[in-house]
This record gives C-alpha cells, sequence and structure tokens, in this order.
C-alpha cells in the first residue's frame, strides 16, 4: 500500500518550498506542500522555506478541496490508508 514514504517531492514553484501529488484509484487527489507562507513546520521554523521532506515535522494538505494545516506523517498515511482500494 502507498504511504508517505513513497512520496516524491519536487521544488515548489511558487513557495520556497517543496510538494508532492498522489492520485488515488478512486480519482482523489492529494496534495503535500512545506515551505515559506504554508501551513507546515520544519526546522527552520514555523511556515518557513524547506528543500527536504526530512527537515519538516508538519505539512499543510489539499485532499478532497479541503485544506488541512500542519499535518503529520502519521495523518498523511491515515488519508492514505482511508482511501486506497
Amino acid at each position: 500500500m502507498t504511504n508517505f514514504s513513497n512520496l516524491v517531492f519536487v521544488d515548489h514553484p511558487r513557495h520556497n518550498g517543496i510538494m508532492a501529488k498522489y492520485r488515488f484509484n478512486n480519482g482523489k487527489e492529494i496534495s503535500i506542500v512545506a515551505g515559506r507562507g504554508l501551513y507546515s513546520n520544519g526546522k527552520s521554523g514555523l511556515r518557513e522555506a524547506v528543500d527536504n521532506p526530512d527537515d519538516v515535522f508538519s505539512f499543510e494538505v489539499m485532499f478532497d478541496n479541503e485544506v488541512e494545516g500542519f499535518c503529520t506523517r502519521e495523518r498523511i498515511n491515515e488519508i492514505f490508508e482511508q482511501n486506497e482500494v
């Protein structure tokens, strides 16, 4: 089953940060981001720039058109578990 550890993060095009996306078999998509101005927390501080997911404690997540800030890896894995077919 897919989970947080399977995500591939790339540079975010608009923020000093990172992003990953995943589309579930049910057609829903999850977007996970962290960086300056986003609802995330990393080694550099709250809502500050990041360039490595290992340096992030919590992420901003958009899923099913809802934004949830400061999500832990465990919360993201819960979303995966609830939506994998």
